[in-house]
């Protein structure tokens, strides 16, 4: 993770229950430029953790677009400063290229470009591929991608610290993140 918002982004994805890639390189191929997503995703079917892995600690918001039961990829830039060209994030080369990297067959990927590229949402047979922008500057939503704030992301992060408020303190060390870290001694320190 290069900054605090790709970091927030990530840790927003892991406590919703996907397994992330962070800085996801995109190889030239033919005429295209290399490049990279700063975030993409994968969650399978049927996510259970006993602390925080319940169906009530995922966010209702990103759910309501979402089945629990459902192959879903998340291709995800977060933009901390200027947001420029970001239709060029969620090219369909892009698109697919995620698509081949998180598993989806040939025959999948051709239906969902098909059918609905220019949809913040892809979806064929319950695998589903969701466009996400994390911003720190709202934007408004547009049809081809998803926003959320920072501030959105930050909140939810907040409000799973706060409800397994003990058990994610005690563990905190083992969390590969010092700015989670710092989100849990924080929580802490303001509920003694």
């Amino acid at each position: 993770m290069i900054n605090y918002g790709e970091e927030l982004a990530y840790w927003y994805l892991r406590l919703n229950g996907f397994f992330v890639i962070d800085n996801f390189v995109y190889h030239r191929t033919g005429n295209s430029r290399d490049g990279d997503a700063d975030l993409i995703a994968l969650r399978l079917p049927y996510v259970k953790e006993p602390i925080g892995g319940n169906l009530g600690d995922w966010d209702e918001s990103l759910f309501s677009h979402l089945g629990e039961y459902d192959v879903l990829a998340i291709l995800c830039e977060v933009k901390t400063g200027h947001r420029a060209n970001i239709s060029r994030v969620f090219e369909n080369r892009k698109v697919k290229y995620t698509l081949n990297r998180v598993g989806f067959s040939d025959i999948e990927i051709k239906e969902m470009l098909s059918c609905n590229s220019s949809s913040f949402m892809l979806n064929h047979n319950r695998k589903i591929l969701l466009k996400l922008l994390i911003t720190e500057h709202g934007t408004d939503n547009q049809d081809t991608f998803l926003t959320y704030t920072l501030e959105h992301v930050e909140d939810f992060i907040y409000s799973r610290i706060k409800k397994y408020s003990n058990q994610k303190y005690n563990a905190r060390h083992f969390f590969p993140s010092s700015l989670l870290q710092y989100m849990m001694y924080r929580n802490n320190r303001e509920n003694r």
